[in-house]
């Protein structure tokens, strides 16, 4: 009987063993690129590669690759999406960078039966103009402004910080689309409070971008609130307030200093006090999410019928030092460190 059982058994092993394999070999293989502008010299890769290992992990009949390059041009990023393009993947994520640039290669993608899903940047054009990705998922600039502008009025309605008289945006680049909606953002909803909002372009160099906001707070006394739209100008914000005596630090009086971005700078700013908030896009269901909608889309013909919005999410000084522990996870000690420049 003991024998009759363990050769039963063993069958049954060898049977689920074989129908296992049987499964492995049937199951379909799939290769999804996502073809990114953010290169090795940014941090930020950091969310989108280790989110598709994770990926590989729940789907292991999925091959994903990640391509970019340091020396960005848009040029260059068409020259590798194209690349991609030809070597048949059976789906593609991307930012769209350039509606007009990207539109060409897209659409040949698309109608050779390639799904497309855009991240991080959307094409911005009306449904039914913009490239017939699946969806786009990733965040919205303008409202990166508003809620962090609804945040701080928040907290002046509960009296922890001065009520806003003028609002400075501070920017780096005048043309970046993406940048004019964080301040638009910021526009509408500090103009309900009472308060002036004014575009500043300061420049990325920081000699210059200091200079520029000194002599834009000299002449505007009653700023007391400046939004830098990048977390690595928000140091040089906070410094030229400092030098003039605004009393940048977040407290009852003087200026507030916001600014955006999870990287360590924005992270560490706040943990300092010297920052109100900052915000998460979502960076690493941009690497995940877009991948998993394109298996969807291969294995079960799911298509979403909106945008999905990873963020903003508000970094505040009740949720920084979770934050910090989940960046360092994602950076390294070592890049987070040299990117705190406080």
């Amino acid at each position: 009987m003991k024998l009759t059982c363990k050769v039963l058994a063993t069958t049954l092993l060898a049977a689920t063993a074989l129908s296992s394999v049987a499964v492995a070999q049937d199951q379909k293989q799939y290769r999804f690129v996502m073809v990114s502008h953010i290169g090795s010299n940014d941090p930020n890769m950091g969310w989108l590669t280790k989110s598709m290992e994770e990926f590989e992990k729940k789907y292991p009949n999925v091959k994903t690759e990640y391509i970019s390059t340091n020396n960005y041009s848009v040029q260059e990023h068409v020259r590798l999406l194209e690349q991609a393009i030809s070597t048949g993947p059976d789906g593609i994520a991307v930012p769209i960078v350039s509606s007009d640039a990207f539109e060409g290669p897209l659409r040949k993608a698309i109608d050779a039966g390639i799904p497309v899903v855009a991240f991080n940047i959307p094409d911005a054009r009306p449904d039914g103009e913009r490239i017939p990705y699946l969806t786009y998922v990733g965040g919205d600039e303008y409202l990166t402004g508003k809620k962090l502008g609804e945040y701080a009025l928040a907290k002046v309605e509960a009296g922890e910080i001065p009520k806003p008289t003028r609002v400075v945006c501070a920017s780096h680049d005048s043309a970046h689309q993406g940048l004019k909606a964080r301040c638009a953002g910021m526009r509408d909803a500090m103009e309900k409070a009472g308060a002036k909002v004014d575009e500043l372009f300061i420049g990325a160099e920081p000699a210059t971008a200091r200079n520029t906001l000194q002599s834009f707070l000299q002449a505007n006394t009653d700023t007391n609130y400046v939004f830098t739209v990048a977390g690595w100008s928000s140091p040089w914000a906070w410094g030229v307030a400092k030098d003039m005596g605004l009393d940048p630090d977040v407290d009852g009086k003087g200026v507030t200093v916001l600014t955006v971005d999870e990287g360590p700078v924005s992270i560490e700013g706040v943990r300092a006090g010297h920052l109100l908030a900052t915000n998460s896009q979502g960076f690493w269901l941009q690497g995940y999410a877009p991948m998993e909608w394109l298996y969807w889309n291969k294995e079960f013909g799911y298509a979403p019928q909106s945008d999905i919005l990873t963020g903003p999410v508000i970094i505040n000084k009740d949720n920084a030092d979770n934050w910090a522990t989940l960046v360092r996870g994602v950076f390294g000690d070592k890049a987070y460190d040299e990117q705190n420049t406080w």
